[in-house]
């Protein structure tokens, strides 16, 4: 999938991925489990901010510690080119001595003679991912070839903020009694903020389920169309559904504005001593935001479906893998969220327990009584399931590719005769 996360002025990467349009696909998902896994990771030059690109796009490679090239089936025959992308990537990748890291997929094979300027590249360690059931024990040894070292992980989408302070609590026990109260205001603030978002979230949800519905019932139209014409008023029937869902998902995003947990010092001192430190509340902020920008990503994969549905089960595929791995992805926020009322104190717990009982498509019944550990686990379990639609998708994607190869080998066969 695409990432949600956009590029901004001087940030640094660890990792620059170069491929081939044919091996965008693999590409990405590299760049996903890498991410996943708390690399930083650079991919999509769709992320560069508007200005000179050349400079941006080489000025990444000059600062990042790895270069990992994605080789498909004659990825270097255009390398002859001095304006080829991929030979002016891995030449700048040389030039500043990065850790160069090939992987190849099927049917590549070296060049005999290698472009000019190439000829060191096949003495790199490079990494085989041909199969598609070794795939993770490739990406695994292809972390182990990495100089970077992945981030810290955030609690799977925030960092547990944990402040040994007991002893400063013992000594200033009268202070912090009187903290304490004042800090009464904040913990009801933000569990009625918290629960507030989720109870967006869980209508965004919705939003999610009919538009999977929609698609189902559209697919099963069109399959079942006999004319051209038929096809077109089931597309325009279509549209106009996926639009009525859009506008209102719009407007949850610009009547329900994005989380903001303001606190004063002392406050925030008290909230990280019961373990919500600011990184977990801003991370809060991010997963919200991002939540509606994976909404927008199935609204563009229909609506380009709809206009050009060349491939066509490969994009319904994509629409499929968008839409399932978004309940994933919204669970997984869910498990996060619970982790975090866990921390308040049960006061300020009663705006979740009004509203939980309404979110039907949440795995409603988890009590806020567990261990971190269990949160974070149960969040853990969510995302490998999203991971796993990703790989079902990659899976249609090789088998798309094997189909197109075996139909231009009968083509061919056919020119012959």
């Amino acid at each position: 999938m695409d990432s949600i996360m956009k590029f901004k002025k001087k940030q640094a990467y660890d990792v620059f991925i170069s491929y081939r349009r044919t091996s965008y696909d693999t590409g990405n998902l590299i760049a996903e489990k890498l991410r996943h896994a708390g690399y930083k990771v650079f991919f999509d030059v769709d992320t560069l901010t508007a200005g000179k690109f050349n400079e941006q796009l080489l000025d990444v490679i000059s600062n990042c510690k790895d270069f990992i090239l994605v080789l498909p089936q004659n990825a270097l025959d255009r390398c002859s080119d001095p304006q080829d992308w991929v030979r002016r990537e891995t030449l700048c990748a040389m030039k500043h001595q990065k850790n160069i890291i090939p992987v190849l997929l099927d049917g590549f094979t070296w060049p005999n003679p290698m472009p000019e300027g190439m000829e060191e590249l096949e003495h790199f360690q490079a990494i085989t991912a041909t199969q598609h059931e070794y795939f993770d024990m490739a990406i695994e040894r292809l972390k182990s070839y990495l100089k970077s070292t992945p981030q810290k992980p955030i609690r799977m989408w925030l960092t547990k903020a944990s402040i040994a302070l007991i002893a400063f609590f013992v000594v200033l026990g009268i202070i912090a009694g009187v903290c304490y109260h004042t800090a009464q205001v904040a913990f009801k603030s933000m569990g009625t903020q918290m629960a507030s978002a989720m109870e967006v979230m869980h209508t965004l949800s919705v939003d999610n389920d009919q538009l999977l519905k929609e698609c189902q019932d559209y697919f099963s139209a069109l399959d079942k169309s006999a004319t051209t014409e038929e096809r077109n008023d089931i597309n325009q029937a279509m549209t106009k559904n996926v639009k009525i869902i859009e506008k209102y998902s719009h407007s949850l995003k610009e009547k329900f504005a994005s989380p903001e947990f303001k606190h004063s010092d002392i406050e925030s001192f008290i909230l990280e001593h019961f373990g919500l430190g600011r990184e977990d509340l801003k991370a809060f902020t991010l997963y919200y935001e991002s939540m509606f920008e994976s909404m927008d990503e199935s609204f563009e994969s229909v609506y380009d479906y709809i206009e050009d549905p060349k491939t066509e089960n490969l994009k319904r595929e994509k629409i499929l893998m968008n839409l399932n791995g978004f309940k994933y992805q919204i669970n997984n926020f869910y498990y996060g969220y619970l982790g975090l009322v866990s921390l308040l104190p049960t006061s300020a717990r009663k705006t979740h327990y009004e509203m939980a009982k309404k979110w039907i498509l949440f795995p409603n019944g988890t009590p806020l009584d567990l261990p971190q550990e269990e949160y974070d686990q149960f969040a853990s379990n969510e995302m490998f399931r999203y991971h796993q639609e990703i790989e079902k998708y990659g899976e249609h994607i090789q088998q798309t590719e094997k189909e197109l190869e075996e139909m231009e080998e009968k083509t061919k066969t056919l020119e012959k005769k």
